[in-house]
C-alpha cells in the first residue's frame, strides 16, 4: 500500500506488484516495442493508401509531368562533426568534402581540443554548415558549369548558422570577453562573411539542396491533419505522385517562417548589405517534389528561382535522376560518396584522441592521463 494525495484527502492505494526482472525482460520488451511500432506504421500506411485518390485530387493543380533536359556534371558537398569526450576536455572535429561524379575534389577539416562547453553540438553544427557553404562557394568559383548539390536544406542551414552567431554574440558580450577556444571558429566566421560565400551560394543558378531527412509538413497539416506528426510532406508527395511526375515549385519560406539573421552583429562592418542579399536570396528559393521512377520515393529538391522555368528545371531533374545509379541507395551517387567519406571523421577523431593519450602518458604516466583524458563512456565495440 502507499499514500497518495488526491487534492482532498490522503488515501491508501494498492501498488500493483511488478513481475521480477529476468535476463529475458529486455529482449521481450524490445520485441513488444517492435510489434507496437509495426502496428503504428500499419495504421499510417492504411490511411495513406485509403486517402491517396482524395489527396491526389486535392493536389492535382500542383502536379505536372517532370520536364526533361540535358544532364550536367554533378558535384555534392557534405559535412560532418564529431566529438570524443574526455574527463577534462573534448576532442572535436568538423569536416566538409566535395565529390564530383565519383572523385573527391576538395576537402576541409578543423580539429581542436576544447574545454567543456555548453551547447557544443549546436556550435559545431553551425561551424559545419559554414564549412559546407564555404567549400561550395569555393567550388562555384573554380568552375563555370555543372550542378551542385548541398546536403541538407537551405532552411536548416539558415537555422544552424544563426544559432552559431547568436551564441558567438552572447559570449562576446560577457564581461570576461570572448573565450580563447573561439579563436579558430572566429577566424572561420569572419572569413565566411568577408568573402561573401553565403550570398554567392544563394545567388548561383547552379546550386540545389537535397535534404535527405526533410521534416516539413505544411501540406500534411492542411490536407491530412490526422497524419500530422506521423508523416512529412515528402511522404505525402511520394504517395500521390506517379513515376515521372513532380510538383509545381512552391516557395521555401512560408509567411509564418522568419528568416532573419538575428546574430548578424558579429559579422563585422558593412554587413547590412550582405544580410539584405542573404535574406533576399532566401525569399527566392523554391521547393519541388520529384518522383523519378516506380521503385523509389519522392525527393525534395530546393532550388533558386532561376531554375524553376521548364528548361533549366528539366536539366536539374535529368541530372538528379541520372545520378541515382545504385538501387539500394536513395540519393545521388556523389552525395552518397560525400556522406560516406564524412562518416570516417568520427573514426579519425577517436584515433586522434587515442594518439594524444599515448603521447602524453610517457611524460605524465597512465593514471594521470587517464583521469584527464580518459573517456567517460564505454568505448564502442
Amino acid at each position: 500500500m502507499r499514500l497518495v494525495y488526491d487534492g482532498r484527502m490522503r488515501t491508501d492505494v494498492p501498488i500493483e506488484e511488478s513481475p521480477p526482472l529476468t535476463p529475458a525482460a529486455l529482449p521481450a520488451a524490445v520485441l513488444g516495442a517492435v510489434t507496437a511500432c509495426a502496428d503504428a506504421c500499419r495504421e499510417t500506411l492504411t490511411h495513406l493508401e485509403g486517402d491517396r485518390e482524395r489527396l491526389r485530387a486535392a493536389l492535382a493543380r500542383r502536379i505536372q509531368r517532370a520536364p526533361d533536359g540535358p544532364t550536367r556534371r554533378l558535384c555534392a558537398v557534405d559535412g560532418t562533426n564529431a566529438t570524443v569526450p574526455a574527463a577534462g576536455a573534448t576532442f572535436a572535429a568538423v569536416a566538409a568534402v566535395a565529390v564530383e561524379e565519383d572523385v573527391l575534389t576538395d576537402q576541409d577539416v578543423l580539429v581542436r581540443l576544447l574545454p567543456p562547453v555548453e551547447e557544443l553540438e549546436s556550435i559545431l553544427g553551425g561551424v559545419r554548415t559554414i564549412m559546407e557553404l564555404r567549400l561550395l562557394a569555393k567550388r562555384i568559383r573554380a568552375t563555370t558549369s555543372g550542378l551542385f548539390v548541398l546536403d541538407g536544406s537551405f532552411y536548416s542551414a539558415l537555422l544552424d548558422v544563426n544559432r552559431l552567431l547568436v551564441r558567438y554574440a552572447q559570449d562576446a558580450r560577457s564581461p570576461s570577453g570572448l573565450p580563447g577556444w573561439w579563436a579558430p571558429f572566429r577566424e572561420l566566421i569572419e572569413a565566411f562573411f568577408a568573402d561573401g560565400d553565403w550570398p554567392l551560394v544563394l545567388s548561383c543558378r547552379r546550386v540545389v539542396a537535397h535534404p535527405k531527412q526533410a521534416a516539413a509538413a505544411d501540406d500534411v497539416a492542411q490536407l491530412a491533419p490526422h497524419l500530422t506528426g506521423t508523416v512529412t510532406d515528402r511522404t505525402l508527395w511520394g504517395t500521390v505522385l506517379e513515376p515521372g511526375e513532380c510538383s509545381l515549385p512552391a516557395p521555401l519560406i512560408r509567411r509564418d517562417r522568419p528568416h532573419l539573421l538575428t546574430g548578424s552583429r558579429v559579422a563585422g562592418p558593412g554587413f547590412a548589405e550582405q544580410r539584405a542579399a542573404i535574406e533576399r536570396g532566401y525569399g527566392q528559393l523554391y521547393v519541388v517534389y520529384y518522383r523519378p521512377d516506380a521503385a523509389g520515393p519522392a525527393y525534395r529538391l530546393e532550388l533558386p528561382g532561376a531554375l524553376i522555368a521548364r528548361e533549366p528545371l528539366g536539366a536539374v531533374l535529368a541530372t538528379f535522376r541520372g545520378a541515382l545509379r545504385v538501387n539500394a541507395v536513395q540519393e545521388p551517387l556523389p552525395q552518397f560518396l560525400a556522406d560516406a567519406i564524412c562518416r570516417q571523421a568520427g573514426r579519425a577523431l577517436e584515433a586522434t584522441a587515442e594518439g594524444a593519450r599515448t603521447t602524453l602518458q610517457n611524460q605524465f604516466g597512465l593514471p594521470l592521463v587517464q583521469r584527464y583524458l580518459g573517456p567517460y563512456r564505454t568505448p564502442r565495440s
